[in-house]
């Protein structure tokens, strides 16, 4: 199992970081984004247990509105957005006021549509 200081580096390492640096699970980069949510972007169900137990805001929000399960919804990241509602993650509208479950509609992922519908 890595770190939570082997997560935070690896999140600090991709170019949305560069000239910031992720000092604490709920640091927000310029776009407003979290470990978490570049995590949730992955797919990394491991570093998304790891953050969410070191107290990561499960339902923090980036510039425009999105949280993590946004994040994962719009990456395809069936695992990742399963997880997240499992850990707590509410289904809440981003600054254009769609929710992920809207969001999966409008990608068309059909199995995340499925998971946030209750049809896991």
């Amino acid at each position: 199992m890595r770190s939570l200081e082997e997560i935070l580096r690896a999140v600090d390492s991709i170019p949305d970081y560069y000239g910031h640096k992720a000092t604490s699970v709920n640091y927000k980069n310029g776009w407003g984004d979290t470990p978490l949510h570049i995590v949730s972007c992955w797919g990394d169900c491991e570093a998304i247990k790891i953050l969410i137990e070191a107290g990561a805001d499960i339902n923090a929000r980036g510039e425009t509105g999105f949280t993590p399960l946004h994040c994962a919804t719009e990456q395809n990241r069936i695992e990742a957005v399963a997880l997240l509602l499992s850990l707590g993650a509410e289904i809440v509208q981003d600054s254009n006021g769609h929710t992920p479950l809207e969001l999966a509609d409008l990608l068309e992922r059909k199995e995340i549509i499925k998971i946030l519908s209750g049809g896991i």
